[in-house]
């Protein structure tokens, strides 16, 4: 499956799994990710997974833009029904968010987001394979 990762400010802030073949995107609670924002339709778009007819188990995502007042963005550019890519950026009201394929991408190299003690704020930290390792043989030599 994929992953929304939402950017502000050029930071990575909150990130949703789209674990369902249709995910719904809008201002009523009732959504899969709902978004508190005025500029945002009750129902605003839908992200689709449609299993790839050339690659059985891996899938295509396609976001359409529901009909709503302010329209959706890729990367800039108003669509109606778009086939997403890794890294697109999806824009709906005032989030921008990252779209990532698990596919194409290793989500243990991606950004982690992480609390902080001020309330509504958090902080990107990548996480290596590099220090993965380190931490599983360091498991390891205190188990001994």
């Amino acid at each position: 499956m994929a992953v929304l990762i939402q950017e502000q400010e050029g930071r990575a802030g909150i990130r949703v799994r789209l674990d369902k073949p249709v995910f719904t995107i809008g201002r009523d609670p009732g959504c899969d990710l709902s978004l508190d924002d005025e500029l945002v339709s009750k129902h605003h778009a839908t992200i689709e997974a449609v299993e790839d007819p050339d690659r059985p188990g891996s899938f295509q995502y396609y976001v359409q833009d529901q009909d709503s007042t302010n329209h959706t963005y890729v990367n800039g550019e108003r669509v109606t029904l778009y086939r997403l890519s890794q890294d697109d950026v999806i824009g709906i009201g005032l989030s921008s968010f990252r779209f990532v394929d698990d596919a194409h991408d290793d989500l243990e190299e991606t950004t982690r987001i992480q609390r902080t003690w001020i309330p509504g704020l958090y902080v990107a930290r990548r996480k290596t394979k590099k220090k993965k390792a380190k931490r599983k043989k360091r498991a390891r030599s205190h188990k001994s």
